[in-house]
């Protein structure tokens, strides 16, 4: 009898042990990884401009030599300030709406948005950045002042629904819609514009990304 307990006691104890497998660790977070994903916008179609910060450099360095010099000069500020990553991603309705974002195309047609993520060295550095409403590829405090100037509504701190650092906002112009949302979560700031997309279908893009920052 002794025998057999104690062959069930190692049985036992042998399957707790194959049982209790390590649990998967979370991956971290990058700014690719945060940043608008395709299922965020039902419709919308990658722009093959978006890529990493280092990408969307080069490019506009053969394409767009002024703006080059603009967004570069901003990328090293902004990596003063403590950035160490920044992601750029674009979704348009269709092909002719990503072509817009080419010097001397016009406005999408359709429908876009477009996404910037940067990521700092910690939760500290990256709310000193978002305070400091610098600009970066083209996001920045004109944006706010321009739903602002259009008499449209904007909405700052934790009623966003974002956190503290945070603003969101919507209006209309000339019939065609826009969307904001710029806010601080951790060591990510994240920056979202919509053109002629429904608000609500904005502001789920939107929590998906924010949601993504763990």
């Amino acid at each position: 009898m002794a025998r057999i307990l104690l062959a069930l006691v190692l049985a036992l104890t042998l399957a707790g042990c194959q049982a209790s497998t390590p649990l998967a660790k979370v991956k971290a977070a990058t700014v690719e990884s945060v940043a608008l994903q395709p299922g965020d916008l039902t419709g919308f179609q990658r722009c093959s401009e978006s890529g990493d910060v280092s990408a969307v450099l080069n490019g506009e360095k053969s394409t767009n030599p002024g703006e080059y010099d603009l967004n570069a000069t901003q990328w090293a500020q902004w990596r003063m300030q403590g950035a160490s990553d920044a992601y750029f991603a674009a979704y348009g309705r269709t092909e002719s709406d990503c072509e817009a974002l080419s010097p001397g195309t016009g406005a999408p047609t359709g429908g876009m948005m477009i996404g910037l993520v940067v990521k700092f060295r910690s939760t500290a550095t990256a709310i000193r950045a978002y305070d400091a409403n610098s600009t970066l590829l083209g996001f920045g405090p004109r944006d706010t002042a321009f739903i602002r100037l259009v008499g449209g509504t904007l909405m700052t701190g934790s009623d966003t629904g974002f956190g503290p650092q945070s603003v969101t906002g919507s209006g209309t112009a000339t019939g065609d819609t826009f969307y904001v949302a710029f806010w601080q979560n951790k060591s990510f700031d994240s920056y979202l514009i919509a053109y002629n997309v429904a608000p609500d279908d904005a502001r789920s893009a939107a929590d998906r990304v924010n949601d993504r920052i763990r």
